[in-house]
């Protein structure tokens, strides 16, 4: 997420210039929330999901998910909040991403909108496939593939055809690294497939991850609403933010005590039949929020990795 493309880059940099660092991050962090207030889980007024379920009696409606498709990346980008600069080569398999798609369909009446993401996942061999595995488990659904942008220009033909033929749009992220817009633009006009990308990204947030956790749960999950909480699904689990979905990565990487994911902190999509108990737990903290250090949100300009700790912490 970044910045709302409304206010100029020209004036942001005055702002960083000029203004104490403290009041810019706060001028940032208001615009952050009217730009990203909505919930990721669910964007009905209250009484719509009540008369699904009271009246009509159907399972609810999920605004959106995220699911990987490989867990790695090829561009290394500072702080990532997937970890995936972190991560050994992971490519995922396809019968288990197709059986965790269906768990999903299977517990909502309607999702209304999943990003096919990593990692970087053009890097898979058979992205197509689950392009079109995913087209044919949700029908109705607007579907993404979110890329770096680094390697659309090198896909083969297999792989517009899968986009075309399931109207999935190829989501570029707008990162500062000289991307060739104008010809994937024409790539995505030649193979018929919407194209889309995000805003400009100059800056990122950071949520610091304390290692000692002790943070109050409720205010980390209250702060984070708009920042980072989408619910991901990993091996079977569904979790409200990548974090603690990718915790085992980033507590290996730095041989670190602490973090430890607990059964509170996901749903077993396989074995959990109630969604409404789902969304309850999506729209709730998890015991692993009190490792988020919301209160410490600072903002970095994006860079190459050098994968050290106080990317992701204050520990120094």
């Amino acid at each position: 997420m970044s910045s709302p493309r409304m206010i100029p880059s020209s004036f942001r940099s005055l702002a960083r210039r000029f203004l104490p660092k403290k009041v810019v991050d706060a001028l940032r962090d208001a615009l952050m929330r009217v730009n990203n207030q909505q919930s990721m889980v669910s964007r009905e007024r209250w009484y719509v999901p009540w008369f699904r379920r009271r009246v009509l009696r159907r399972r609810p409606v999920l605004y959106h998910f995220e699911i990987h498709i490989t867990d790695h990346c090829n561009l290394n980008c500072k702080g990532c909040a997937h970890f995936s600069n972190l991560c050994p080569p992971t490519l995922a398999d396809l019968g288990e991403f197709e059986s965790d798609m269906r768990a999903m369909a299977g517990l909502f009446s309607r999702v209304e909108q999943i990003y096919l993401l990593g990692g970087e996942p053009l890097l898979h061999p058979d992205v197509a496939d689950f392009v079109r595995v995913s087209r044919e488990i949700f029908p109705d659904t607007r579907i993404y593939l979110m890329t770096n942008g680094t390697l659309v220009t090198k896909m083969g033909e297999e792989f517009w055809a899968a986009m075309a033929e399931t109207n999935t749009i190829l989501l570029a992220d707008n990162y500062p690294i000289g991307l060739p817009v104008e010809e994937i633009d024409r790539l995505g006009r030649v193979h018929g497939v919407v194209v889309e990308w995000t805003e400009e990204r100059e800056q990122f947030f950071k949520i610091p991850i304390d290692p000692a956790g002790g943070h109050d749960a409720r205010e980390s999950f209250r702060g984070c609403q708009g920042f980072n909480n989408c619910p991901i699904v990993r091996n079977g689990k569904l979790y409200p933010c990548a974090f603690a979905a990718f915790a085992d990565v980033f507590k290996q990487r730095f041989d670190l005590p602490g973090l430890q994911v607990s059964d509170a902190d996901y749903v077993d999509i396989h074995a959990e039949h109630d969604p409404e108990r789902i969304m309850r737990f999506l729209t709730h903290a998890i015991p692993w929020c009190s490792n988020c250090d919301m209160r410490s949100r600072s903002y970095y300009e994006w860079g190459r990795s050098q994968r050290a700790l106080e990317e992701w912490t204050n520990v120094r």
